[in-house]
Formats: structure tokens, sequence, C-alpha cells
């Protein structure tokens, strides 16, 4: 059963006459880290802040572990929320930590105070009062304070901002970690997509409110050859298609192969431009995030 049921959520503002959020549908499972992408104003704020309770939907139903958020209190008690950056400017950082602890009851994991501040490098700034901090740095309490109760679920915006390579790749490897060993499931959203890339298993891409999209990490791209010499090929291979969409396309020297190309048509194709030494290089393009998002962009 998933963990986190999104149920044609929409979400309409007083004054305007859009939606922010228009039928959204997706489902978590456990360990999942699902990356949420898309542009500025796209509304991946407006979905993490319906989740963590910020905002009241228009219509439909967010459920955590079968139960609706709104039905009763503490529903999100064992949520770890990095959305604002909240915390009290003339307290210090590890007391921050601490007030954060107690309030809710968790004192049980004041234990995880150092690890936590030498995941997010602020150790040796954990006497210092965060008033003064750089927004990078006010970022990183806000990562400490979301992990330190070793939360089930984790909703995090922009996690990776002022963390260095060091700092990005301790926290990627804790994400993935916890989402295997623990079963930690996740929501990031970030425009760093390489780091998005090195961490999630899914994406959802939302586009003007909309979900526009699902995406799988391993999913393999087209194969792409490039000729060495002026070749034509015949009919019988760019005619074959399904839904009809051609499988083989080509344009001067490049030709594209799908992914759902058989094997049988596949090895005809890698014949013909053999017997005629017509192959420059084979390569395949990934359907990494980025090219997806500027493919959006």
């Amino acid at each position: 059963m998933p963990i986190l049921e999104v149920d044609h959520l929409s979400k309409k503002f007083k004054g305007n006459n859009f939606y922010s959020l228009k039928d959204v549908n997706f489902t978590v499972n456990k360990g999942d880290i699902v990356g949420l992408v898309g542009k500025n104003g796209a509304g991946k704020s407006t979905l993490l802040k319906s989740i963590a309770k910020s905002y009241i939907p228009t219509s439909g139903t967010i459920k955590y572990k079968g139960t609706d958020i709104r039905s009763k209190d503490n529903m999100l008690d064992d949520f770890g929320i990095l959305i604002y950056t909240v915390f009290y400017p003339q307290l210090s950082v590890v007391d921050n930590l601490k007030l954060y602890l107690q309030v809710h009851h968790k004192e049980q994991y004041l234990k995880n105070i150092p690890e936590i501040l030498k995941l997010v490098d602020l150790y040796d700034a954990k006497d210092r009062k965060p008033d003064g901090f750089s927004f990078g740095m006010k970022q990183r309490v806000g990562v400490a304070i979301a992990l330190i109760a070793e939360p089930s679920f984790l909703l995090l915006d922009e996690p990776f901002v002022g963390l260095d390579q060091v700092g990005v790749n301790r926290l990627i490897n804790i994400l993935q970690t916890w989402a295997k060993n623990r079963e930690i499931s996740m929501l990031v959203s970030s425009h760093q997509l390489a780091n998005l890339e090195a961490v999630c298993n899914r994406y959802l891409f939302i586009d003007s409110g909309q979900l526009v999209n699902y995406s799988n990490t391993s999913e393999r791209g087209d194969i792409i050859v490039f000729l060495q010499k002026d070749v034509q090929l015949p009919a019988d291979l760019l005619e074959v298609k399904i839904n009809d969409k051609p499988l083989i396309t080509q344009i001067d020297d490049r030709i594209n192969i799908s992914k759902n190309t058989s094997a049988q048509l596949l090895n005809e194709l890698m014949k013909f431009l053999s017997a005629r030494d017509a192959i420059k290089s084979i390569s395949t393009e990934q359907n990494s995030l980025k090219s997806y998002f500027n493919k959006k962009g």
C-alpha cells in the first residue's frame, strides 16, 4: 500500500482566475525518493505546502498511511520538512536542534545532533547564532532540523542549496542509505538536476499546476548511429512503425533507432550498414532529467 496518496488535488488561491494546482494525482511508496521537477511558478512549492498542511486544498485529498492528513491532528508527526528555513535566530544552532526535539517530545534523538551537524557542515558553527548566517548556511540549519528526528517521510525543498560538493555527496549518501535501510520515503524538489538524478528513483514533472509525466531514472533512450558516408536507408527499414511512429528515422548522417525496435529489425539495419562500411559511431541517448527538462522549457 502506498505511504502517501495524492488524489485529484487542486488549489486555487482567492483572487486568481487560474489553478495553482489542478487535478494532481500520484502515490509514493515506502523507500521511494521522488524528485519534483518544474520551472519557477509551476506549482512545486504549492504542492509541497499542501502536503505539509500549510495550504488547504480547494479540492482533493492527501492521505498518509491511508488516512486523510486533515482528518486529525499530528498526522505529520513523523515527517521531516524543509520548505521554509524555520529557526530561532537568537539561539545557537545546537540549541535550535535541542529545542525542536524538546517541543516535539523527541529527546531520544538528541544523540543525533553531532552526526547531523557534521553532515551539513555546521559542526564548527554549532555554538553560533544563525541570525548572521548566509542564506546557504541558514538552509543547512533547515536541513539539519528536517533530518534530526529520523523521520519516516521527508519533504525537502532545495536541500542542496548552500552545500559544497562534499556536503552534497554526504547528503545524497545518507538519503540513499535511509531510503534503502529504513525505507524512509522522500519528495525532493530541486533545480540542481544532477543532484536529483544522483538520488531519485522516480520523478514527478509539474507544469502550470498539472502533473505531466512520470519518469524512471533507469529508462534507456534511443540508439543513435552516425554515418561516415552518404548512405540512404531502404524504405523497408524506414516504414516499420508502432502506433504510427517509425522505429527508425534518418536525417542526413544520423540514424535514430527507437528503444522499441525488435532485435530482428536491428540486425537487418546493422547488416545493411556494415556491408557498406557506413558506420562512424554509435551512442545511446539517455533520457536524462536535464534533457527532459530542457525540452519542457
